[in-house]
């Protein structure tokens, strides 16, 4: 059996060139287009105006800030209630900050929280705690009221 070569082949004719080029951190153009390089998490807000719960089951809406993109990230934030010494009082909930549309519209999330059955003061601060789960970033702090009628009572007729 021969073998024949037929010509010249993609392979031996195209040569790959990758251009690179590296910029420091402490260059000119670096600094002046911090913003476009630097890659960061995009971030997540509460949409929901109301900042008074009255049900033990209620949801929430929130909003992804930035598309994911050439340099933002998708993150992964969870979002839970707690007391004003930080004990939390509610489920976990799980928002995947990783949508790619320009709408903003389809940027939105609704997350639904279970209270814990505990006695809730009208007057205490509650907050709203949004963090990222790898700790990158600083936890937002949403301030809440809780007026819940019959949470927890003396009969134990709710709990």
């Amino acid at each position: 059996m021969n073998f024949v070569h037929g010509g010249i082949s993609l392979q031996e004719m195209v040569v790959p060139v990758i251009e690179y080029h590296y910029l420091r951190n402490d260059s000119m153009e670096y600094k002046r287009n911090k913003q476009k390089y630097d890659t960061k998490p995009v971030t997540v807000n509460l949409l929901s105006a109301n900042r008074k719960i009255s049900n033990m089951i209620f949801s929430l809406n929130f909003y992804q800030k930035d598309a994911v993109g050439a340099n933002r990230e998708a993150v992964t934030y969870q979002v839970y209630f707690t007391d004003e010494n930080g004990r939390q009082i509610s489920d976990v909930q799980k928002i995947i900050a990783d949508k790619t549309s320009d709408n903003g519209a389809e940027r939105t999330f609704c997350c639904q929280f279970n209270l814990k059955s505990l006695k809730y003061s009208n007057t205490a601060a509650y907050y709203l705690v949004i963090a990222d789960e790898q700790g990158l970033q600083m936890p937002q702090r949403e301030p809440f009221q809780i007026d819940i009628a019959f949470a927890v009572d003396e009969f134990d007729f709710f709990s």
